[in-house]
């Protein structure tokens, strides 16, 4: 756990930010909210779901990513070795149906100091997310939601194992959610198919899924567990004063993520 706050304070430093702002951070992290949507969208761990969020809701926050949730073609640029980066996204619910985001990863590379220099957090990689709910979960089936990470252009989406573009992110996905009430306690179910077309991220084609649970005594906590395609994520998100959301997770039972964001729904 001292390594995985370590690394969380490096990141915001990393970003100049002021250390008194990460008290509210730490004080969860070390009361074992022991990875948020890192997209800008919502979702699980590294998996997405077919939950809606209200219509004019502003998402933004940062992340550490775990070296297993970032696509293995990044590796590229630090010669193959796999490496934890930060994160940051702005995202917005357009109508219910409709979200957004943007999404910057910053990544390890030698610069333009020639390969002899250490790899250090030089480039950055951007991308737009979008996804779509056409069908709201009903009494008898689930709500269902088609997305498009890393949007590019549709040649791209042809398995590739040549690093042809630079949409690391690009996946392609579709998912239904249904939720279900046990004596208070809300349970999801989560299943999704997607598709990533480089080779490089083939481990995580194919189907993957979780479920979460929200306890009656305080439904803005949030239990998840999850299988992503390669392998089983566990982790918590919490919801304070409203708008602070934490989530934090471990990832492949090797390393941890976190994520720290601000949520808020213009009401008209």
């Amino acid at each position: 756990m001292r390594k995985f706050v370590n690394a969380v304070w490096q990141f915001c430093s990393y970003l100049f930010w002021p250390r008194w702002c990460l008290f509210p951070f730490f004080w969860l992290s070390l009361c074992d909210l022991s990875a948020q949507n890192y997209h800008g969208t919502t979702g699980l761990l590294h998996v997405p779901s077919a939950e809606p969020d209200s219509a004019a809701t502003f998402r933004g926050g940062v992340s550490w990513l775990y070296s297993d949730m970032l696509p293995q073609q990044l590796w590229y640029y630090s010669e193959g070795k796999p490496f934890n980066a930060p994160s940051y996204s702005i995202g917005i619910s357009v109508f219910k149906w409709m979200e957004l985001s943007y999404t910057g990863t910053i990544v390890k590379t030698h610069g333009d100091k020639g390969e002899d220099a250490p790899l250090k957090y030089y480039n950055e990689d951007r991308h737009i997310n979008v996804k779509f709910i056409p069908l709201y979960e009903g009494r008898w089936w689930p709500a269902i939601s088609i997305g498009w990470d890393d949007v590019g252009n549709f040649k791209s989406l042809k398995i590739s194992k040549s690093l042809t573009t630079n949409n690391f992110f690009e996946c392609l996905y579709v998912v239904g959610t249904k939720h279900f009430d046990i004596k208070g306690y809300e349970l999801g179910a989560h299943l999704a198919y997607r598709h990533y077309p480089a080779d490089a991220n083939k481990q995580f084609r194919g189907v993957g899924g979780g479920l979460t649970l929200r306890p009656a005594f305080y439904r803005p906590l949030r239990f998840i567990a999850e299988w992503d395609g390669w392998g089983v994520n566990a982790g918590v998100d919490v919801t304070l004063w409203r708008h602070l959301f934490v989530q934090a997770a471990l990832v492949h039972g090797r390393g941890f993520s976190a994520s720290l964001g601000y949520h808020y729904t213009i009401h008209f």
